[in-house]
């Protein structure tokens, strides 16, 4: 019965990606013509990507560190087997961004769009967070999300992106 199970949300992921797939440039289009002063700066500073390790790691490593050192373990092991899978998704798919972008030397990878970092960072860690800090998953969750639409409203990202990189990293 948990193979079905795992594979009816395999099959509800990939659906939930193409549709998102879909709705690229719409939604790409949306963002660019919907700014707002308070959320310019309100998403500016989340998503910074050393805010949101801030958050979403060094935080809730702190908070559990004394609880049970084990889940802080798990919850770097998640964090950097993300970030690795997802720069590997990176390099084999080499989608560009909607917009451009500054580039690193030596580094272009850092212009490609799929997944997002971001989302897949974020959302990585999320079920550990929530097994480990119960009454403070609700935080996590609102700001993994914000993450992850703050990447859309700076054009940075497609729905795409984020939807695989949050479903990639849960």
């Amino acid at each position: 019965m948990k193979k079905i199970n795992d594979i009816f949300i395999l099959i509800i992921g990939i659906l939930l990606f193409l549709f998102a797939y879909s709705l690229d440039q719409s939604v790409n289009l949306f963002f660019k013509n919907a700014k707002f002063a308070f959320l310019d700066v309100i998403l500016s500073i989340i998503t910074n990507f050393g805010f949101v390790v801030t958050v979403m790691l060094i935080i809730p490593s702190y908070i559990l560190y004394k609880k049970n050192k084990n889940s802080v373990y798990l919850l770097w092991l998640a964090f950097i087997a993300s970030f690795a899978l997802n720069f590997i998704i990176k390099l084999i798919v080499q989608r560009q961004r909607p917009i451009d972008t500054f580039s690193y030397p030596f580094i272009n990878i850092i212009n490609y769009s799929f997944p997002s970092t971001h989302a897949i960072v974020a959302f990585s860690v999320l079920p550990l967070i929530a097994k480990y800090l119960p009454k403070q998953k609700h935080f996590f969750i609102i700001f993994a999300f914000l993450v992850a639409l703050s990447r859309m409203y700076f054009n940075l990202h497609f729905l795409s992106d984020v939807v695989f990189g949050a479903l990639a990293g849960y």
